[in-house]
């Protein structure tokens, strides 16, 4: 069933009315009273569905079309993903468009856009909301949510191990010995705090007696160079982007840091430095980022050849030590 009439399908069962009627509505025929087109209207409104009045037409080259969607495309994360998607989409003969937004989360007019793009399917970078689920779901647009653990019943995802890298970076950083550990995080994303839980649970079974601190990334100019003075020398960051900035504040705020605290240990996630030029080469836990996109983009293509059930695919990660 395509995804006109699945959406059309949903509003005649809630109004009680035929579906060439709800279809006649939404196409303004003069058969149909003012009335009932408010009501068709504002129940497909209601149910997020969004009538793709350009899909009559038949696309260029008849190719899949997949809205990219993210809110950061400063971040060389996002921009190394939109490369290797890019490779994936040509590979599987997809047509894909970027859709940027300030917003944290996919919402319903981000649906709304993504439809009048004439998108197929999307693969988010951010997390997703309620709404905009049911809205995909009843428009028969196929998500797949990409580096995120999105725990609702349609959309597939394809993320990297984050319990698996916590563990590893905890194994790293106790082979120095340390007693005190800081966790640098980002609260309102969810692997962070998959990252931060696994951290701490194999920190308890290697050794019990240490002290950690939990910052929110916002305060790390004021809070971490405090903590370093006072003997906090096993680092973890959420992402490669938060050690960076820790490693310029550190140096302006502590002079001769290098020479003074050498035995510092920070760590971070996405091993940025070895998937593009003119960064420093850290600790970091690295992965496959053409395999998780091409996991996203097959995905997408089994979703269009028919299934139904949720898939979820964590990529494995390795721990990657760096010349810095």
């Amino acid at each position: 069933m395509n995804n006109k009439t699945t959406g059309l399908k949903s509003i005649a069962y809630e109004l009680k009315i035929s579906i060439n009627t709800v279809s006649r509505a939404l196409r303004d025929c003069d058969d149909i009273s003012d009335a009932t087109k408010e009501k068709v209207r504002q129940k497909a409104y209601e149910l997020g569905y969004i009538p793709n009045n350009v899909s009559q037409f038949i696309k260029k080259n008849n190719r899949p079309l997949v809205a990219v969607v993210l809110n950061n495309f400063n971040n060389f994360f996002f921009q190394i993903i939109c490369q290797k998607l890019s490779e994936a989409f040509e590979k599987d003969k997809f047509e894909f468009t970027i859709v940027y937004t300030i917003k944290k989360k996919l919402d319903l007019e981000i649906i709304k856009q993504c439809i009048s793009q004439r998108a197929d399917g999307i693969i988010t970078l951010i997390e997703v909301e309620d709404d905009a689920v049911a809205s995909a779901k009843l428009n028969n647009m196929p998500m797949v949510a990409l580096g995120r653990n999105v725990e609702k019943d349609y959309v597939d995802q394809v993320y990297e191990n984050d319990q698996q890298g916590g563990k590893l970076v905890a194994e790293y950083l106790s082979l120095f010995n340390f007693n005190k550990y800081v966790y640098i995080k980002m609260s309102n994303i969810e692997c962070s705090r998959r990252r931060q839980k696994s951290f701490i649970q194999r920190l308890n079974e290697i050794n019990p007696d240490y002290k950690i601190e939990v910052v929110e990334v916002a305060h790390l100019s004021s809070k971490l160079p405090k903590l370093v003075k006072q003997g906090y020398k096993g680092i973890f960051c959420f992402n490669d982007d938060i050690v960076y900035e820790l490693m310029k504040t550190l140096e302006k705020s502590i002079p001769n840091y290098k020479e003074k605290y050498n035995d510092v240990k920070i760590v971070g996630f996405d091993c940025l430095s070895t998937k593009t030029n003119g960064l420093i080469d850290i600790d970091s836990i690295d992965y496959d980022y053409d395999s998780i996109c091409q996991y996203a983009v097959t995905l997408l293509k089994e979703r269009f050849n028919g299934r139904k059930e949720k898939k979820t695919i964590k990529v494995s990660v390795s721990m990657h030590k760096g010349s810095n």
